[in-house]
């Protein structure tokens, strides 16, 4: 099965989830808010043109073919982990090729018209009975299952004990998703066994994670697990496996700081990373930093530049990871605006469709990033220029992480956060 094909049935598929009208008569505001779902289903932007140009509404003389992050954030919304993961799936449930029609006689042609006749029949009668058995008597409620988590924070290395009770459960499709991929051996699902009544999963990595209790694609319920970090965890990862890290890829931490968060490509290379290739570099803090997501103040002190590693459209992305849903900023050098973007809650712009060079950082001198989120409006400066502003409705909850990416090795001199209501703060000056 090529990536068309599966492109084809992973649209088709958003189609049938959203039960929307049919996807050509969808409208500029419903291309906007599947974008708007998309992204916080799976923390990845995708402009409203881009949608428009899978589904149809632009025509190409070619069918589009989007980049993997793209096909990622698709398949997420779907419920899978990535596209590797949806592709996967539609070859392991594909069972037998489709005949060629030219070859069918009009004598086959009336033979297979009869037998679906009566196999429709036959099958309308089977799935009557058993949809009247299933629903009527295997309709799974909270009432019919247990599943506690007694410690949902803890440093990593963090062993997470479930205990369950499916005893009264009448499937043999439940499983629980700890809502991790790893690296080399893929996503981390699990069959409960019914006899058992304990399941235990250790994270290596820390974030914050959502476990979910699944009956086949639907989601019983789940439980927060937040995996706090014991110090700022740094991640050398190459363009080609972007989102992809593991602990074969943390840099060890210099034992001397010069006041700054940064790795030198020079040392780098002697840790045995390939800077010669196009690369990112991950920064990550994971804590109960006890800051409203809703009602704070960010400031941050960054340089990027080719003088520090790197390559032409450098950038400096900084995440704010909240219980309910995540911020983001990603700022771009001049020229490079097409791929700035931002996401606030559900407010949210895309330098693909929307005019975004006020979103432009200089090369290689400090920068000065400060992010004023109040009552969910937001104003963003940089180096004291207003830049951006808006507001968004639902709330995020308590702040969880902070997750800063650089293409090349980019430099942080500090960051601040400070709960606006509390005064609570967060300081970091990598001294």
């Amino acid at each position: 099965m090529s990536d068309k094909e599966c492109l084809k049935i992973v649209l088709s598929e958003i189609e049938k989830k959203l039960n929307w009208e049919d996807a050509s008569l969808w409208k500029e505001s419903d291309y906007i808010k599947l974008t708007k779902m998309i992204s916080e289903s799976a923390s990845i932007s995708i402009s409203p043109h881009t949608l428009k140009r899978l589904f149809g509404k632009i025509k190409y003389k070619d069918q589009y073919n989007p980049q993997q992050a793209t096909k990622d954030a698709l398949s997420i919304f779907l419920g899978y982990s990535n596209w590797d993961d949806f592709v996967a799936d539609q070859k392991k449930n594909t069972l037998h090729s489709v005949p060629d029609e030219k070859k069918i006689t009009t004598k086959d042609r009336k033979k297979k018209i009869n037998f679906n006749f009566y196999l429709i029949v036959i099958l309308v009668g089977i799935f009557s009975v058993a949809g009247f058995y299933w629903f009527g008597n295997h309709t799974i409620t909270k009432s019919s299952y247990q599943f506690v988590m007694k410690d949902s924070v803890g440093q990593v290395p963090f062993t997470v004990p479930i205990h369950y009770d499916l005893s009264k459960v009448n499937s043999d499709s439940l499983y629980v998703d700890f809502n991790f991929e790893h690296p080399y051996l893929g996503k981390q699902i699990v069959k409960l066994p019914k006899a058992d009544s304990t399941i235990n999963f250790t994270y290596q990595i820390p974030g914050f994670y959502y476990i979910k209790l699944k009956n086949g694609r639907d989601t019983l319920c789940k439980r927060k697990v937040l995996v706090e970090s014991k110090n700022w965890n740094s991640y050398f990862v190459p363009e080609s496996k972007l989102g992809k890290f593991w602990l074969d890829t943390e840099i060890p931490q210099l034992q001397k700081s010069d006041g700054n968060l940064y790795f030198s490509p020079q040392y780098l290379s002697t840790k045995g990373f390939n800077t010669t290739k196009v690369y990112y570099l991950m920064h990550r803090l994971f804590k109960e930093f006890k800051i409203d997501g809703d009602n704070f103040e960010l400031e941050t002190r960054f340089k990027s530049g080719k003088s520090l590693g790197g390559i032409t459209c450098y950038d400096f992305i900084i995440r704010l990871v909240c219980q309910s849903n995540t911020h983001y900023l990603n700022l771009m050098e001049e020229g490079c605006s097409q791929f700035a973007s931002l996401k606030f809650g559900d407010f949210l712009k895309d330098g693909a469709t929307e005019n975004m060079s006020k979103f432009k950082m200089t090369l290689d001198t400090w920068n000065t990033l400060k992010i004023t989120v109040k009552n969910k409006n937001v104003l963003i400066f940089l180096n004291g220029e207003i830049i951006g502003q808006g507001n968004y409705q639902q709330p995020t909850g308590a702040i969880v992480g902070i997750v800063n990416l650089s293409k090349g090795s980019g430099r942080v001199d500090y960051i601040r956060i400070k709960d606006l209501k509390t005064a609570v703060e967060f300081r970091e000056d990598f001294d």
